[in-house]
């Protein structure tokens, strides 16, 4: 694959042309020439305010196959992933069987080769994602896995966590938790506050949250662990997250864009695409959040992509499952949200070096390396159309939504999408 891209200013903290507008030629998938004037025999990509960027991960993106190939697939979880401007994600098991053994980690890996977004398998630490036995993570890890997750399903029993982090520690297997006291979330469906107390829906307290965070806390500063929490919801949550950094206990967390775009008031409608795990919460835990961001405690933002057939969101909001898919609209609504408070390069560090960062991914644009590129504009405001959803699912959140920003492209694998 061959590319000449023009007068686009780089985004790409490690690499010596960081923040400078230059024209870059890639042959065959490789990054040949990095100058101010470019000509070569291909047709050039040149937009007006064009940007590129080392090529933004995605940190939890709900992998369907094999087993609920109903709701989605590799294929078009990763076509999702390629309009939205990701180059990487992390596939989180929601596959039936689960992601907890080699062998599935390998099937992932197999059925997602060649593609121009590349899969990053997370086995799960828990064998069936039951939370009672942890897998055998390292063998996984052999096999390709880069981090573990249980998903949205948390981790229950606090000595299998300890196990978990211990076990991973000598070969630096990152554990992702999702925090949430089951009992004191008591199976509710929406945050509880002011919203809640005019739906008559049960409800779903951030308190929930914040014990569970301060428990896997208090554990990681225990086995001397480095943790990352996924889905961070509220801003007591930040709060907590902050003293422990402070403290110097090893944690990494983030925010999926659902929390940093809505608040509760959402759910009024009962559009069940607003059932989400975490929940919407108030326009207090929403600034908070983005406060978090700004302060550098909230390391990324995740799309929490979450694809579920009609079957399971065309209902009752009391009777839909949790969760939306997103991939496709996490940088137009990120960027809608943090424009007037954060700089385009902190924004995207959000999901590109951050991300990287936490599964130990070094990325920089410079001659000699392999192509790895976002390509985007910071476009005026246009509607998100059902038409923009690649995936088997619909159930976006976004759909009608106005947002900003758009993604031009993405280069990668020797392989360049144009959307």
């Amino acid at each position: 694959m061959d590319a000449l891209i023009k007068s686009a200013k780089i985004i790409s903290p490690n690499s010596p042309f960081h923040l400078k507008t230059k024209d870059i030629l890639i042959s065959n998938g490789k990054i040949e020439k990095i100058e101010d004037s470019i000509l070569a025999d291909c047709e050039p990509i040149e937009i007006e305010g064009l940007f590129v960027s080392d090529g933004w991960l995605d940190l939890f993106s709900v992998l369907r196959e094999p087993g609920n190939e109903h709701k989605d697939t590799i294929k078009s979880l990763l076509l999702s992933a390629a309009k939205g401007g990701f180059t990487k994600v992390l596939g989180v098991s929601g596959t039936t069987p689960p992601l907890d053994n080699k062998a599935q980690v390998q099937y992932a890996k197999m059925n997602s080769a060649g593609n121009i977004v590349t899969l990053l398998p997370a086995g799960t630490v828990t064998e069936g994602q039951k939370g009672e036995e942890i897998t055998e993570m390292y063998d996984m890890h052999l096999s390709g896995a880069v981090a573990f997750s249980d998903g949205k399903r948390t981790l229950s029993n606090p000595e299998l966590l300890k196990r978990a982090l211990l076990y991973t520690k000598p070969f630096g297997g990152k554990i992702i938790t999702y925090c949430e006291d089951e009992l004191v979330a008591n199976n509710g469906m929406i945050s509880e506050g002011k919203v809640a107390a005019t739906l008559g829906l049960k409800v779903r307290p951030a308190l929930a949250e914040e014990i569970a965070i301060n428990r896997d806390l208090f554990i990681a500063e225990y086995t001397d662990a480095a943790i990352h929490i996924t889905g961070v919801s509220s801003k007591k949550s930040v709060e907590i997250i902050k003293e422990a950094k402070v403290k110097g206990i090893q944690v990494t967390c983030d925010v999926n864009i659902a929390n940093l775009f809505f608040t509760d008031k959402a759910v009024t409608s009962f559009e069940p695409n607003f059932k989400l795990l975490p929940p919407l919460r108030s326009e207090e835990d929403r600034q908070g959040l983005i406060a978090g961001l700004k302060e550098g405690v909230i390391n990324a933002v995740t799309s929490g992509h979450t694809p579920q057939d009609i079957e399971s969101k065309f209902c009752e909001f009391d009777n839909a499952e949790f969760g939306a898919v997103t991939l496709e609209a996490t940088f137009k609504a990120l960027y809608t949200v943090l424009k007037n408070v954060m700089s385009i390069e902190q924004i995207i560090a959000l999901v590109s070096t951050s991300p990287s960062k936490i599964l130990g991914i070094s990325e920089k644009i410079e001659v000699g390396l392999e192509a790895n590129l976002t390509l985007f504009i910071a476009s005026d405001a246009n509607e998100f159309k059902l038409a923009d959803v690649k995936g088997v699912s619909k159930n976006s959140p976004f759909i009608g939504t106005v947002l900003e920003g758009e993604v031009v492209g993405v280069l990668s694998n020797n392989q360049l999408h144009l959307n």
